[in-house]
């Protein structure tokens, strides 16, 4: 199989199960939100996890085709898969993590509590968690993928 096609497999299929996994955990967590349904600050917030997963997954699908076409072409399917399925639970873990604490922070730095907040439909305090939501993921997301970039083996060059 050609290795393109083979990358363009591994990452839909990961791509979709980070994203659906991420989305229903999310739904579960904003579940208490609800009454009987989401308010607009509500979904605000709930879409802008979203959008802080999909940056998350953005950079490191990018970071995990470099590692699949490096182990294939070094005849590691083993090591290719490995590190695509492990790179992808580890971001898909951390963008979790991300959003606990960027919840934590907002509650924190506003004299509001914010569960009670987003109930309330307080639609500038979820406009202004979700704006540092995605800022900092595009802060965030390419620093931890070159992080991640040093896992991989690549063979080391010497220096001139």
């Amino acid at each position: 199989m050609n290795t393109g096609v083979m990358n363009l497999l591994v990452l839909s299929v990961l791509g979709i199960g980070y994203m659906f996994a991420f989305t229903k955990l999310q739904q579960a967590f904003f579940a208490k939100f609800s009454n009987p349904s989401k308010n607009q600050a509500v979904l605000i917030v709930f879409m802008s996890s979203l959008l802080m997963a999909g940056i998350n997954l953005y950079h490191i699908a990018d970071l995990t085709n470099q590692a699949l076409t490096f182990f294939v072409n070094e005849k590691q399917l083993s090591n290719a898969f490995l590190y695509a399925i492990g790179y992808f639970a580890g971001m898909w873990v951390f963008s979790l993590i991300f959003f606990r604490l960027s919840y934590l922070a907002v509650g924190i730095l506003t004299p509001e509590n914010e569960d009670v907040e987003l109930t309330k439909n307080n639609v500038e305090l979820a406009w202004t968690h979700a704006v540092i939501l995605v800022v900092l993921a595009f802060v965030i997301a390419p620093a931890l993928t070159n992080i991640a970039a040093g896992f991989i083996p690549y063979p080391k060059f010497p220096s001139v």
